[in-house]
């Protein structure tokens, strides 16, 4: 028997962004649990969606501490417990999982003649930092003690970036059209040991499966259009020689970052806006995963976290991936980046922290903390009508966790493309798991469910694990 009931549950929030989204945020393409917009939201537990964390500056990570320049590299694997270390423009400094080091004639360390700080090695009990000076680029080197020799290394070509990567006692290096190498127990280095050629720029280096993966843009900077290439070289670094060659076309590279078996791949087209995606390299070309919009992240704004990828673009922090391997591979937006022009993202503890300035005299290193109530969510758009077919829009009803005291999470419905507002619920009450609302008759083409915790706590999230819409037909 026919019946003109119909019922639309909103769930699975861990699918991330639609893959339209990035194209139009008015789209109806994707699941029900799919969205078009995402403010610092946690989709990372699969059973629910909820605030995202909020960030907290370390201890004396600010400009009142030690923090008086930005940050532009953290190395991501403490080479001491509870003790990692980043890079500035000027100053190298030491930071624990709690608090940046303000000891005064040791660290922050001012580095001589250092204009630009650009990313940090560990290797066989020495730190090294490379950095760009008024005329080139050099290396630095800090024996985790108190001895610093800031020009270990001198004529490297002055280089917007310096990406490097270690393995056993090799150190690779790009600078320039230029890829590095050290051999720390020969004391050997080779600094143009590859040479990529003019109007060449070496954007992201690794180490994987025994060969050493590096990423080179060509073309002219700037806003130009790029074509980038993704090579091979062999683990012992002792070639001129490249093993093999995938072309990523007429894409410009951000960063490579290998995971479980898997080399993962920032890249952009130039040629429309939201032109940003994170792929996979695959034989000789590279697979498109998900598509983002703010910016091409680089090396230094990548790390792990709860088994996906975390970057920053456009100053806010994207996860990609999924926590566990039996869901889909996922783009979410998780949390803001800090103050209006982000640094460095690491995680050498853990809990990722994040290197911002205002442009001005603000400067921080802050890490997750807490819960934020800046978050938001909006699905795509939700056809209930179809022809001469609209839809009532009777019930709606919410699934929470136990809501703590002052919890809250507003749902907005908006109604025909979004052009009028139907209704706002306020989803609260202590104690409370199950949020019945009743709506009255209007015709509807289609909704999209807006989630607001602006009137949320910072204590006590309000996770939603599932909305349903009930209503009816109506032809007219």
């Amino acid at each position: 028997m026919a019946t003109n009931k119909w019922q639309i549950k909103i769930d699975k929030f861990y699918q991330g962004y639609s893959p339209a989204a990035h194209l139009n945020t008015s789209t109806s393409i994707g699941n029900a649990g799919h969205a078009t917009e995402m403010v610092s939201v946690d989709i990372l537990t699969p059973d629910y969606i909820t605030q995202g964390p909020e960030l907290v500056a370390l201890t004396l990570g600010t400009q009142a501490g030690a923090i008086t320049e930005l940050v532009h590299y953290i190395l991501d694997t403490p080479p001491i417990a509870d003790t990692t270390y980043g890079i500035g423009n000027t100053k190298l400094q030491r930071i624990s999982s709690t608090a940046v080091t303000n000891a005064g004639g040791v660290f922050p360390h001012t580095i001589t003649n250092g204009a630009a700080g650009k990313s940090i090695a560990y290797l066989k009990g020495v730190v090294y930092y490379f950095f760009n000076t008024s005329s080139d680029s050099q290396i630095g080197t800090y024996n985790l003690d108190t001895t610093f020799d800031d020009d270990w290394q001198t004529g490297l070509v002055k280089a917007t970036l310096i990406p490097v990567a270690t393995k056993e006692d090799i150190l690779l290096f790009g600078h320039g059209r230029y890829v590095g190498t050290y051999f720390s127990s020969t004391n050997t280095i080779n600094k143009t040991k590859l040479d990529f050629g003019t109007n060449y720029e070496v954007a992201d280096i690794c180490f994987h499966a025994n060969q050493w993966i590096i990423a080179v843009n060509g073309g002219i900077t700037g806003t130009n259009r790029n074509t980038s290439n993704i090579y091979t070289y062999a683990g012992g670094a002792t070639t001129a020689i490249l093993s093999d060659e995938a072309s990523v076309g007429l894409q410009k590279v951000g960063f490579l970052y290998p995971l479980n078996g898997v080399i993962y791949v920032a890249y952009q087209d130039l040629t429309f806006d939201g032109g940003y995606t994170l792929g996979y390299l695959s034989g000789r070309k590279i697979e498109p995963l998900v598509r983002f919009k703010g910016g091409l992240p680089t090396y230094a704004q990548k790390t792990l976290y709860k088994n996906t990828i975390l970057f920053l673009a456009g100053g806010l922090v994207y996860s990609a991936g999924a926590v566990i391997g039996e869901l889909p591979f996922a783009l979410s937006q998780l949390a803001d980046g800090g103050l209006a022009t982000c640094g460095a993202l690491a995680a050498p503890f853990g809990t990722p922290m994040i290197a911002s300035t205002d442009g001005a005299s603000a400067f921080q290193l802050a890490k997750f903390s807490g819960m934020t109530v800046t978050s938001s969510w909006k699905s795509t758009i939700i056809p209930i009508g179809s022809g001469r077919t609209f839809g009532h829009l009777t019930d709606v009803v919410v699934r929470t966790n136990s809501l703590g005291a002052n919890a809250r999470c507003d749902l907005i419905i908006y109604a025909n493309q979004s052009a009028s507002t139907l209704s706002t619920l306020s989803i609260t009450g202590t104690a409370k798991t199950r949020h019945v609302f009743k709506l009255p008759k209007t015709n509807l083409e289609d909704v999209k469910i807006y989630l607001n915790w602006a009137n949320g706590n910072a204590t006590n999230d309000c996770r939603i694990k599932d909305i349903t819409l009930i209503g009816n037909y109506i032809t007219r």
